[in-house]
């Protein structure tokens, strides 16, 4: 395993340029950072291009095992915690971002025909249930996207949702 110490390294020098809006539309790819943001791009077969590890965070163990295998069929660069922190914007960072391919035009929404919901990590049903009737009282075409499909149908959710799950 090879480890980037130096901020001016080409790979790290293209990853920092990333953060400006025309280098990401040149290169058409962006940054997501943070362990969750990560495994869910590999689980949607994201386009990645590169993730980036900080090699401190191997060393401490806050890398879960089973992500570092997921994470090992990609192109990984291990950094040094000073280039890491070159790279990351955040104040405490979980040490691995990842450089993302954007998806093409062709896959964009099209915003003037409906309005779109994205519910993630509602905690109560009775909440799911108010939003589900908001959006369902002002006669869109909903797409629910929810992570723990178990919620919708538990009694006291189908109480909340009245109807609108059907």
């Amino acid at each position: 395993m090879q480890v980037i110490t130096s901020k001016d390294n080409e790979i790290i020098k293209n990853i920092r340029k990333l953060k400006e809006k025309k280098h990401r539309d040149i290169s058409n790819e962006y940054i997501v950072e943070g362990i969750k943001l990560i495994e869910e791009a590999i689980e949607e077969n994201i386009n990645i291009k590169k993730i980036i590890v900080c090699e401190e965070c191997l060393k401490d163990n806050c890398i879960d095992s089973k992500l570092l295998y997921k994470i090992a069929k990609y192109d990984c660069v291990y950094v040094s915690a000073k280039v890491f922190g070159v790279l990351t914007d955040v104040v405490n960072p979980q040490g691995m971002l990842a450089v993302i391919e954007k998806e093409s035009s062709e896959d964009k929404i099209d915003y003037t025909e409906d309005m779109i919901v994205v519910l993630d990590g509602i905690q109560d049903p009775g909440n799911l249930g108010t939003i589900l009737r908001t959006v369902d009282s002002v006669r869109t075409k909903t797409n629910s996207i929810i992570k723990d499909k178990r919620r919708r149908i538990q009694p006291k959710g189908c109480t909340f949702n009245n109807g609108s799950n059907i």
